[in-house]
């Protein structure tokens, strides 16, 4: 019972994020080694959607480590327990707190040595910056737990890069793109603080490729400015990561038309959904890089009411065939709208 409901809720939120999301492009999914142990190791841009993407990925049945607080509400964490979270102590959780990561790390050993999967990422924050921060070595003692017990242990490290357009915004577009995999075997050394360094180094550089990274902080601004003014495709890192070292000379600029009348009609139509949204609960976002996170839960919560409540409005004022119509027509149009966005734009050389 509970795998059939794991799968409900992952196929529901699987065609969530279709709706959601403008585009979503999977480049190298074949990378992902069958029948061994696999550590996944991402960067991290989009709070939970970065987990949500990966999670509902054909084939992929993963475990998370997320960030002990999440935890802390008794009505939500029986279910991220249910969609195989693990929480995940840091020191801003009290110091005291960090003994109980002994437990979390000790059933990753049992995962991994099971042929399981897990995800990582190995930041150990997320940020909206196109850039791939320093790694934690928190992921390289998970692997030394596994390691203890079993020295042999094939563990595949399958790096992801996970790229959007525009993070923060609605509709976006996001490509993930998952790296060949690494056998922690070809990363090891007698000494072990020099295999922790290989390991971090060797994930890291794979991630900058995987990632559009822009290595520079304080030109960091100027650079992603310069790029989107040039309309760089930040879904391509290749491309990107190529302008970036080039100084962003061969790019095609674009001319952008904003089609405000699109917008005004799709606001129109969904007037009540968005004026919820942006008076009640846009304002209580905590941090911009959970703006998308909240926007998703809000939709994939509200739709369904609202959906209801306008057909029983028209079944009442018409007919129940007339209803289903109307939202059926509702529903398209806003698809449409999603999947062409709310600008358009026309290339020059």
């Amino acid at each position: 019972m509970k795998q059939l409901g794991y799968y409900f809720f992952k196929y529901w939120i699987s065609i969530s994020l279709f709706f959601y999301f403008k585009r979503i492009k999977v480049i190298g999914l074949d990378n992902v080694p069958k029948n061994k142990p696999i550590l996944f190791l991402s960067n991290h841009q989009n709070a939970l959607l970065d987990v949500l993407l990966i999670a509902t990925r054909r084939g992929l049945k993963p475990w998370y480590l997320t960030r002990s607080d999440i935890f802390k509400s008794k009505f939500f964490s029986p279910l991220f327990y249910f969609l195989q979270m693990l929480p995940i102590y840091r020191m801003r959780d009290g110091k005291d707190s960090l003994v109980k990561n002994q437990v979390i790390f000790n059933r990753c050993r049992e995962l991994l040595n099971d042929n399981g999967m897990l995800l990582i990422f190995p930041e150990a924050n997320h940020n909206l910056q196109r850039r791939v921060r320093p790694l934690s070595k928190g992921f390289t003692r998970i692997l030394f737990k596994a390691l203890e017990e079993n020295p042999d242990l094939d563990i595949q490290l399958v790096p992801i890069g996970q790229n959007y357009s525009k993070a923060e915004n609605f509709p976006d577009c996001t490509a993930l793109h998952f790296g060949k995999a690494i056998s922690i075997q070809d990363l090891l050394f007698d000494d072990k603080n020099k295999s922790v360094v290989n390991i971090k180094s060797t994930v890291a550089k794979q991630l900058k490729r995987l990632t559009t990274h822009i290595e520079d902080e304080e030109a960091y601004h100027t650079i992603e400015k310069r790029l989107e003014n040039h309309n760089v495709d930040f879904l391509n890192p290749t491309i990107a990561n190529k302008l970036i070292r080039k100084g962003h000379k061969n790019s095609t600029e674009k001319i952008k038309y904003n089609y405000n009348i699109i917008r005004w009609i799709f606001i129109v139509i969904n007037l009540p959904v968005i004026f919820v949204w942006r008076n009640i609960i846009k304002p209580k976002v905590p941090e911009l890089e959970f703006m998308s996170t909240y926007r998703f839960a809000f939709s994939i919560l509200t739709y369904p009411i609202f959906y209801t409540l306008l057909a029983l409005t028209f079944i009442y004022l018409y007919n129940i065939k007339t209803a289903c119509l109307i939202v059926l027509t509702h529903a398209v149009i806003n698809i449409v709208f999603v999947k062409i966005g709310f600008t358009s734009s026309a290339q020059r050389k």
